[in-house]
């Protein structure tokens, strides 16, 4: 006993995943076995199935009736080399059947809706295992023996059979060569005209054609079955099924009917017909009846179809890993499925009786492979410009004199509308048409740059990031005036950054702005920064107070830091870590960092319907887009605008390279200029 319990306790010490850690898990015992374990309204047990060999069965007991409910199996195959199996009742699917047992047993959810049966109190074995097996096993050969045993005690009755009917059969003077045949044709001398013929299956099986001719007195004493003639295999014998038995009579040529004891004058009524199962052999309990399909030994369970309201791409993976394959890997009837889904089949039938193939469901979806990406969506060949000359030169002095009246008709909140319009455009949050959707595999922008094939998007955002930053800081230091103008202008930057922040909720754009708030260039304009402290006291404590440390736990991917609805996330830290361009440090506070980026990530691509819809109502709520200011915030124009119409072609890294000379050139010359307003 000590090591039965020891190896029990080894058992139920195995993860919590693998069933046999479970104490209701009572693997090979028989369903009498598990029937008798019953004791009261929701008890259960699990079981391995007898009839299906890999499948599991719940056993419990509902209204003071036993139930057995087997357990869906569902092997997902989403591509080549690759299964997953989930087990499920009827609606919800789980990875492991304990998985399965805990969520039926904890929130007490009936098992079918049809039954109501609720499962609550398990019971548990007190043996291993192996135990269980051998005491089954134990049984059954017990069971065999006594089986054989009864046949070896049938085989004397057989021959006295055997010859008492031989005896009858030499007194009906029958011809001598029916005599020589009768083991083959079975008939009676009325109908000597088959001698000759095959005889068909149906008479062999039938017990009568051995009979002779009986007094009316026997003919009423019916008081068992007819006994078995060994001369034949009846269809009563275990030997012979019952479905080869029904395939063979189907299988007779018309006009060949089979010679019965009731066709001539042996019989005054037709014989009863043979038993399926035979008297002398009783059939073993631990057999399910011939006539029985092994699916009527369980309870009905009805699987529920889930509800796929949108067709995003994880949706019409799971859906179509859900019930793609399901006739292939279950027993149970999914008709109720097809006929809701399927389309009408045209007359003639469905396939097999005049259709070569089955139409296909339209309904269901179907997994299209994306498409990879390979070049950028920032296309300057069918860029056409409003503002910038053809064969423009770089940072034009009369464009940029152009664009500084734009910005001065404009207030910060309208500046920062059409940031957040084109935002949404290029990382494909609003506007996304379903040619789109279809190419991705996704729906928005936020969750393809979340996937492999989503690499070129991140490299367009990140260019763009940049060139929003280098744009805010062209503004700052291309400004020659005095410093209080440069102080104004500064001023007029923190305000943009307040409005992306609060009003378009802009996170990728603010980012960009304090990007260029915080460059070498214009960090080191001293002048400018304590006129803006002195002039614009408000918005200089904004930046130092409220802008920097929230951008601080942005990059730190603190989460609480953002209370209120995004338009565009917070995607830099992102792009940054998927494209290699920022590993971060090996320190406990680097991993954290990390860790809170994935999960930043993560949610935005969960919650990329919710910030589609924000956006959208802030660029529908009486916002008139002025197509100049538009224009000026596409990347393309920014492409132009900086290194003209041939340097916009060259290599993103020679690109940058060569500007942050321009603006170390800019910054140190206004460093050094004299300003008569200090």
């Amino acid at each position: 006993m000590d090591s039965l319990k020891k190896e029990l306790e080894e058992e139920l010490k195995l993860s919590t995943d693998d069933i046999r850690s479970h104490a209701w898990y009572h693997g090979h015992i028989s369903r009498e076995g598990a029937e008798a374990l019953l004791q009261r309204d929701g008890d259960f047990l699990i079981r391995d199935s007898r009839t299906s060999p890999g499948d599991y069965v719940l056993t419990c007991q509902w209204r003071n009736e036993p139930m057995h409910f087997k357990i869906i199996r569902v092997v997902l195959r989403p591509k080549k080399g690759y299964s997953r199996e989930l087990f499920q009742f009827e609606q919800d699917q789980f990875d492991n059947i304990p998985a399965l047992v805990r969520f039926h047993v904890g929130g007490r959810r009936p098992v079918s809706e049809a039954s109501g049966a609720i499962i609550f109190h398990p019971i548990t074995r007190t043996v291993p295992l192996r135990v269980i097996s051998e005491q089954q096993a134990a049984r059954e050969r017990k069971s065999s023996f006594c089986w054989s045993k009864q046949d070896q005690q049938a085989r004397p009755e057989r021959s006295k059979r055997l010859s008492f009917n031989a005896g009858q059969m030499d007194s009906l003077h029958m011809n001598s060569n029916l005599l020589r045949n009768k083991e083959k044709s079975g008939s009676h001398p009325g109908n000597l005209e088959n001698l000759g013929r095959r005889p068909s299956l149906q008479s062999a099986q039938s017990d009568s054609n051995l009979r002779t001719v009986t007094s009316p007195s026997c003919q009423s004493e019916d008081s068992g079955p007819t006994p078995i003639s060994p001369v034949f295999r009846t269809g009563s014998e275990p030997m012979l099924s019952p479905r080869m038995a029904r395939h063979a009579q189907a299988s007779l040529p018309e006009g060949g009917a089979a010679l019965r004891g009731s066709d001539g004058q042996l019989h005054s009524r037709a014989p009863p017909k043979p038993q399926r199962i035979s008297t002398l052999f009783p059939r073993s309990p631990l057999t399910p009846r011939p006539e029985e399909d092994p699916a009527s030994l369980y309870d009905e369970l009805v699987p529920r179809a889930p509800p796929t309201p949108s067709r995003r791409h994880v949706d019409q993976l799971r859906a179509e890993e859900k019930w793609q394959s399901r006739l292939r890997v279950t027993e149970t009837s999914f008709g109720f499925l097809e006929s809701g889904l399927a389309p009408t089949l045209p007359e003639g039938g469905p396939a097999g009786e005049g259709n070569a193939e089955a139409p296909e469901e339209e309904g269901e979806p179907h997994f299209v492979r994306p498409q990879l990406e390979t070049s950028s969506c920032f296309r300057l060949d069918h860029f056409h410009s409003l503002l910038l000359p053809d064969n423009n030169r770089p940072l034009e002095p009369a464009v940029l004199l152009e664009l500084k009246q734009l910005f001065a008709r404009s207030n910060a909140r309208t500046t920062a509308l059409h940031v957040l319009s084109v935002d949404c455009q290029v990382a494909r949050i609003t506007g996304v048409t379903e040619e789109q959707k279809r190419l991705m595999g996704v729906s928005s922008g936020l969750e393809l740059i979340t996937l492999p094939h989503g690499c070129q998007l991140r490299k367009d955002l990140l260019e763009r990031h940049h060139l929003l930053a280098l744009g805010v800081a062209v503004d700052i230091l291309g400004c020659t005036g005095t410093v209080g103008q440069r102080a104004a202008v500064l001023h007029k930057v923190v305000q943009l950054a307040e409005e992306l922040r609060n009003t378009a909720h802009d996170l990728y754009a603010f980012s960009a702005v304090m990007k260029a708030l915080e460059m070498p260039q214009v960090v080191r304009l001293e002048k400018t920064w304590r006129a803006l402290r002195r002039n614009y006291t408000d918005s200089a404590v904004s930046f130092e107070k409220t802008l920097k440390p929230f951008m601080k736990s942005l990059n730190e991917g603190d989460g609480a830091a953002v209370s209120e609805p995004i338009s565009v996330p917070h995607l830099l830290p992102l792009l940054k870590l998927m494209e290699g361009e920022d590993p971060g440090e090996h320190t406990g506070q680097g991993c954290q960092v990390l860790f809170n980026t994935l999960q930043s990530a993560r949610a935005a691509a969960l919650n990329a319907a919710q910030h589609e819809a924000h956006a959208h109502s802030l660029l529908t709520a009486g916002w008139e887009p002025i197509p100049e200011l538009l224009e000026v915030f596409r990347t393309e124009f920014a492409l132009r605008l900086f290194w003209g119409q041939s340097g916009a072609r060259a290599e993103r890294q020679e690109r940058y390279k060569k500007f942050e000379a321009i603006l170390n050139v800019l910054s140190d010359k206004l460093e050094s200029s004299h300003d008569s307003d200090l």
